[in-house]
């Protein structure tokens, strides 16, 4: 087999203008990508992990941090999709993914500071939570790339996220529109600051109306279809239940037609539900749910790009901001009429 020498001379280029050509990188000219991509191709060269970690200096491994659970993690389509863009764009440039993730649901900086130990990876990319959130200063001082999926304090770390507050925004219009007046709010507890964004999308829907949230009418999960089906029992049981419910992912408002189900409530005609992310799954309830869809994949490999852009020495625009969009569907209906009437949200003062 040739060897990395053998190429650089065959193409007559040097090593470093080799391993440009071999990590993707910009600033080799056209001519020169190409004489020396054929000699690579003449040859049958592949080089080996090691080869290319000593011509480029990197180790071509990219540390993903997602502080949850496995458990959490591989249940959540959502999530999925965001690992699925991030190997696609890693893929790409040949790099590995080094997935750290959290001991427990109530320990997510663990995983963070297991991957500021590591001394194998090129840089990271952060699915940001209130516990990694004050990591971020330690972050900015680090020589490799950091990018976060979400809400980075501005001008420390390079990050992206979707357009959670106009996305909620469309959503509450919606259901305002649809003459709902009061509004049950499934949240979660912790909440990363995505979610902060949500809420405030849905409070400013209601200003604009000249209504407040009922706070009595706000409930907690945890992302998944069951704490979603608890929530949805709890704000169901007021004396004065809601005619529309927002949870805020998708898996909980899953749960939340569950919880509707059992009580024999019909949906949209007693109860209107809306979820958030548009994941597969919501075009397949009964009836389809009406959600915010967010690309996953998009946010993921968005957020590669601009770790290999940071890693080029480049300084891309941040924070990218994802585009969100309402896709109504079957779970949403107009208020129920006598509800509609004679209910109402406690007005702003």
């Amino acid at each position: 087999m040739p060897t990395i020498d053998d190429i650089a001379r065959l193409a007559q280029v040097a090593p470093s203008t080799l391993s440009k050509v071999l990590n993707h990188r910009p600033h080799v000219s056209r001519e020169t990508r190409a004489r020396v991509e054929q000699v690579i191709a003449a040859t049958g060269f592949v080089p080996s992990q090691r080869a290319r970690r000593l011509i480029a200096g990197r180790s071509f491994i990219l540390g993903l941090l997602i502080p949850y659970t496995s458990d959490q993690l591989f249940t959540d389509p959502h999530l999925l999709e965001i690992m699925r863009g991030i190997e696609a764009e890693a893929n790409e440039r040949e790099y590995n993914l080094l997935l750290s993730t959290a001991r427990t649901s109530l320990d997510a900086a663990s995983a963070l500071v297991r991957l500021l130990r590591s001394d194998v990876i090129d840089g990271a990319i952060v699915v940001e939570t209130h516990d990694v959130r004050p990591f971020a200063e330690t972050l900015q001082q680090r020589p490799a790339p950091w990018v976060v999926i979400g809400y980075a304090p501005p001008g420390m770390v390079p990050s992206v996220h979707a357009d959670d507050f106009g996305g909620a925004l469309a959503a509450t219009r919606h259901l305002l529109d649809l003459g709902h007046r009061r509004l049950g709010v499934i949240s979660s507890l912790p909440r990363p600051f995505a979610l902060d964004e949500r809420l405030r999308g849905i409070n400013a829907a209601l200003a604009e109306a000249g209504l407040r949230l009922d706070e009595h009418l706000v409930a907690t999960g945890d992302f998944s279809p069951a704490s979603g089906e608890r929530a949805a029992h709890c704000l169901l049981d007021q004396p004065d239940p809601p005619t529309a419910i927002f949870a805020l992912n998708d898996r909980m408002a899953a749960g939340a037609l569950r919880a509707a189900a059992s009580r024999g409530l019909r949906i949209p005609e007693d109860l209107s539900v809306v979820g958030f992310d548009d994941i597969a799954l919501a075009s397949l309830l009964l009836p389809p749910l009406t959600t915010v869809r967010q690309s996953g994949y998009r946010l993921g490999r968005t957020a590669a790009s601009i770790f290999f852009q940071c890693l080029d020495g480049q300084a891309p625009e941040t924070p990218a901001i994802i585009p969100t969009e309402l896709v109504a569907r079957g779970s949403s209906g107009p208020a129920p009429p006598r509800r509609c009437a004679e209910r109402g949200f406690p007005r702003a003062p």
